[in-house]
């Protein structure tokens, strides 16, 4: 394993995201990235942002690379289908992690879920299935999971702890800014823990 590096998943929901807080999306993503970067760790970033009708992937690129533009893009469909996108990520970075010499495999594998809603379009997935994945990744492979949801029951169907679970309040001014920064406090203390090790 390389204990000096960190790959970092996501699968972001894009559908439910309006054209009035995209600025204030992109604007909090990007201050997230600064703190992650700020840690000293050395990161990969792998992931996939879902609509109903396309997806873009960043696969394995450094993080300091890493640039958020239009890619948070939505397509204003409210169309849901994070069990099949999850699971899609999962088994790609999965599979790329077997075909790695293992002294270049990364010591740790953080997957956040940015998800809007429930799952209502998925086909080839459920939410069973999916948990399933989650609790194999994560104790078996040792993989650390955080969920960003306005949909709490996210949290209970697939199995993720409460305080791994960052709560979306639409009702807020702007909701997108205090989720971010706690997110970033559980990620800066998880990169940090792994840096002392």
């Amino acid at each position: 394993m390389n204990n000096e590096l960190t790959l970092q998943v996501f699968a972001f929901d894009c559908t439910a995201i309006p054209n009035e807080q995209h600025a204030d999306t992109i604007k909090a993503v990007k201050k997230f990235g600064a703190a992650l970067r700020a840690t000293g760790r050395k990161q990969n970033v792998s992931g996939i942002r879902f609509t109903r009708n396309e997806e873009a992937r960043v696969v394995n690129c450094p993080l300091e690379k890493f640039k958020v533009n239009s890619w948070l893009e939505n397509d204003g469909s409210g169309v849901n289908n994070m069990l099949d996108q999850t699971a899609n990520i999962m088994n790609m970075v999965g599979e790329r992690l077997a075909a790695t010499p293992e002294a270049e495999r990364p010591s740790q594998v953080i997957l956040t879920i940015i998800v809007f809603g429930r799952d209502n379009a998925s086909v080839r997935c459920t939410y069973e299935q999916l948990r399933n994945m989650i609790a194999l990744q994560r104790d078996v492979y040792k993989w650390k999971f955080f969920l960003m949801t306005d949909f709490t029951i996210n949290m209970e169907k697939l199995g993720i702890a409460e305080e791994d679970t960052i709560v979306i309040k639409k009702s807020e001014a702007d909701w997108f800014k205090r989720p971010f920064e706690e997110l970033t406090e559980k990620m800066v203390e998880c990169l940090t823990k792994q840096n002392e090790q």
